[in-house]
């Protein structure tokens, strides 16, 4: 008897255990084209057909076309980065007056209001980047001394708030 990619079945021991080399896994995945393969070659004759009435029927007017041939054959452009200089940017010396110069500059309509996004999202994740690093720094402060007490053999306890500072 054999399985659906004829495999033969595997050979197994009077205890049910399988024999060596022999195993209950297919040979890998199948060879031949695909599903999407077949169809993509079933459909490629006739992608000119099918597009010339697709535009035809978006030129009549069937929203559905027109919205097909807008969204996959002419797609808008994606806006390119925009180059902004933000007046008081490299100056500012906090994160606040960064942010502070930022939206001052969108205000005044040196910047778009999304360029403008865009940097205040950049400052944010450097914050939070700072923040992250100096919780990581503080925390193992922490760890080297309670370390560095045991070893000692003077081990503290969390009773006395003198002993973790």
């Amino acid at each position: 008897m054999t399985d659906a990619n004829d495999t033969p079945p595997a050979e197994r021991a009077t205890d049910g255990r399988l024999l060596p080399g022999h195993s209950v896994r297919s040979h890998g995945m199948s060879h031949g084209a695909s599903r999407a393969e077949r169809v993509a070659a079933y459909v490629e004759p006739h992608i000119k057909d099918v597009l010339d009435k697709a535009i035809d029927l978006a030129k009549k007017g069937d929203p559905q076309s027109m919205r097909l041939i807008l969204e996959r054959f002419a797609p808008l452009a994606k806006q390119d980065a925009e180059r902004v200089a933000i007046p008081g940017f490299a100056e500012a010396k906090t994160l606040q007056e960064k942010a502070d110069a930022v939206i001052a500059a969108a205000a005044t309509g040196h910047c778009t209001a999304e360029a403008a996004a865009r940097l205040l999202a950049v400052l944010r994740d450097y914050a939070q980047t700072i923040t992250a690093s100096d919780h990581e720094r503080r925390l193992q402060a922490i760890e080297e001394g309670r370390v560095a007490r045991v070893i000692e053999g003077s081990a503290t306890t969390d009773d006395d708030p003198e002993s973790v500072a």
